[in-house]
């Protein structure tokens, strides 16, 4: 088996077999980084959104004469 490495045949095939070893380990390392991209992004917006429905909850007017006035955040 390790004959095979010191002929030319068996050197194109260890170049190649490494060609390959290299870009599937680019392959995952590029894979990996976009997922933990998409996971902070993710991660970002439940964050903002959570912030943003925390300051919405602390402006409300709990007065029982303000209970029957319209939404200022309600969408139209």
């Amino acid at each position: 088996m390790i004959s095979l490495l010191f002929t030319p045949l068996g050197r194109y095939i260890t170049i190649g077999v490494g060609i390959l070893v290299i870009l599937f380990g680019v392959y995952l390392k590029i894979r990996s980084d976009a997922v933990s991209g998409i996971e902070a992004a993710a991660t970002a917006d439940a964050m903002r959104r959570t912030q943003d429905a925390l300051r919405a909850g602390d402006s409300i007017n709990l007065a029982p004469d303000k209970l029957r006035e319209p939404d200022r955040n309600a969408r139209d």
